[in-house]
């Protein structure tokens, strides 16, 4: 059918990659139709999801393609991919109870489950300095403790890694592990861009006697990136997006993962950004 999810997916992937072709990166809508074989209504149907997906700016008769939407960019000015990852931190939120020890990892995603924790108290462990963003938004429990890592600092992530974060790590037993990534796929498990942070990743996953819970929104799943953190057996929960491709969660609920998507009201502001599930819980 032409509007299978599974053709719908990869029409949004070639209306991307047009985009990129193009000359200032945009096209019209009805270029768009036409290159794509679809009528004009389905076309505007496909460029509103993609303009949810932080993809895409749309204007009156065109649009364009957005130059802040890959992962690699650490910069947050992507209003709704900043959304979609708060939608996902707001999830895992769900999976964590008060007096529970975790970790959370430099991920940003991970570490927008914070905002949710208000009514919890646990003791966080983390390498990820960018938490005093919670704190000073005071989102976190009075009773909850913090124990930052110490280690070498990596900037502009803010991130400590070495061989001091890695003992620190090394020396607690977690509750919880959310661990961000950079891809994550079946054949590979978890992978980050940076060397220095995968081994502090996959001792946190290994000093974890509870829930290891992967958050990785749409543009990580099935992009396998460049250093191995720990298979996709040692994961128990992948808690992602709506937009992920379908084909590659099934296959992943067929091999025996829990998986949860978050779906996002992309009307409300973010500092009320919240989730729902959108996909059965196995």
């Amino acid at each position: 059918m032409k509007n299978s999810a599974k053709n719908i997916y990869r029409r949004h992937e070639y209306i991307e990659a047009l985009l990129q072709e193009a000359d200032k990166n945009k096209l019209s809508v009805t270029e768009l139709a036409s290159l794509c074989g679809v009528s004009l209504m389905t076309i505007r149907r496909d460029l509103s999801t993609l303009e949810n997906m932080g993809i895409v700016t749309r204007f009156h008769g065109f649009a364009c393609l957005n130059h802040h939407y890959k992962f690699k960019d650490n910069s947050p000015m992507n209003s709704n991919i900043e959304k979609i990852k708060m939608s996902i931190g707001h999830m895992v939120a769900n999976f964590i109870h008060s007096g529970d020890t975790i970790f959370i990892n430099t991920s940003s995603t991970a570490l927008y489950t914070l905002d949710h924790l208000s009514n919890k108290s646990v003791d966080i462990i983390t390498n990820n300095l960018r938490i005093h963003e919670q704190i000073h938004k005071n989102s976190l429990n009075p009773s909850s403790t913090v124990l930052i890592t110490g280690g070498e600092l990596r900037l502009p992530k803010e991130a400590l890694t070495g061989s001091l974060a890695e003992e620190a790590v090394g020396r607690v037993i977690s509750d919880v592990a959310v661990i961000g990534c950079s891809g994550f796929s079946l054949k590979n498990g978890i992978t980050t861009s940076n060397a220095n942070e995968s081994k502090i990743n996959r001792i946190m996953i290994e000093q974890t006697q509870g829930k290891v819970i992967v958050v990785a929104d749409y543009r990580k799943i099935n992009n396998d990136s460049s250093f191995f953190v720990a298979n996709a057996d040692c994961v128990d929960i992948l808690i992602t997006d709506e937009f992920s491709d379908c084909e590659a969660i099934n296959e992943m609920k067929k091999a025996g993962m829990q998986v949860i998507q978050a779906n996002v009201d992309f009307n409300i502001s973010k500092k009320d950004t919240h989730s729902s599930l959108v996909l059965d819980i196995h």
